[in-house]
């Protein structure tokens, strides 16, 4: 089972899953930034704590950095993004959203050289089409809810493509700096980048940062699940057959929209998990094909 990139992948998408419901409260009671800052900040520290207790190695090699800031950079915009669609926007909407990021990262293999077939193509349409349903079947302004207000609907697809497209290049660096550095260590030193970009942007906005004691648990919820999601990811990356933990990893859309319509009451139409089956199936057969 350790040796299954699938097992990894899927892990990934039960942590990622609860993680994407629990960024909504953690944004909601410190920010948008803030919260992104704690979670990376708490995710350091976590890895950091577990390579010393392991006594996993630290490789100071420097050709592999380019990659590791490309990822540390992507996933701080991604970030910003996607917690921003989630906290202000629908969960159900964003997560579909954002969980094509795989089929995005057909057209950047292309400008990298890469010639995908027309499966890979036709797979990459079928992706962006359960977007469009899931987008085009999201309610609008049902029971007077603020996050179903047409303006904020189209917000929240915005923030969540951009984050799709910076996970997807953060992806393709990811597979180089894991060969070369290790899961461990790649998900550390992209936290660590995370945090010190993110406490700049913070301190250059001059925002009052509060911690209310309540919302404690919840940022070290969040923290905990997002980084475990990570390291999850990139070691099932680096095994044989690692594009099997993305594809597993993508199910984390369906946990987080299961999760809305319990705990959030989002009506989730079956359009909507139409939808959500398409991104799946498409991302699937990008995996399987790839």
């Amino acid at each position: 089972m350790l040796e299954s990139a699938a097992a990894w992948g899927a892990g990934c998408a039960l942590s990622w899953g609860v993680s994407d419901i629990i960024a909504r409260f953690a944004g909601r009671s410190v920010g948008v930034l803030v919260a992104t800052c704690t979670m990376m900040t708490l995710g350091a520290v976590l890895i950091a704590g577990l390579m010393a207790a392991t006594g996993e190695p630290f490789d100071w090699r420097p050709d592999g950095l380019h990659w590791l800031f490309g990822i540390g950079a992507g996933t701080v915009l991604g970030s910003i993004a996607f917690y921003h669609a989630v906290t202000h926007g629908p969960v159900s909407l964003a997560s579909p959203v954002v969980a094509c990021y795989p089929a995005i990262a057909v057209p950047i293999s292309v400008a990298l050289g890469a010639r995908p077939d027309p499966l890979h193509w036709g797979a990459m349409v079928a992706t962006m089409a359960g977007v469009w349903v899931v987008a085009r079947a999201t309610p609008g302004g049902e029971g007077g809810a603020p996050e179903y207000a047409p303006a904020v609907v189209r917000r929240t697809i915005l923030y969540s493509l951009v984050a799709a497209a910076t996970f997807a290049a953060s992806l393709t660096a990811a597979d180089h700096a894991i060969d070369i550095y290790g899961p461990w260590q790649t998900v550390l030193v992209v936290r660590l980048i995370g945090f010190v970009a993110l406490t700049a942007i913070v301190l250059a906005r001059r925002e009052r940062v509060r911690f209310p004691v309540r919302a404690w648990p919840v940022l070290a919820a969040f923290g905990v699940l997002d980084t475990l999601g990570h390291l999850l990811l990139y070691t099932g990356l680096g095994l044989p057959h690692g594009e099997f933990a993305i594809v597993a990893s993508v199910g984390y859309t369906v946990v987080t929209v299961v999760l809305a319509r319990i705990f959030l009451r989002e009506p989730v139409s079956p359009l909507q998990w139409g939808g959500v089956g398409l991104v799946v199936g498409g991302v699937g057969i990008l995996a399987a094909f790839g």
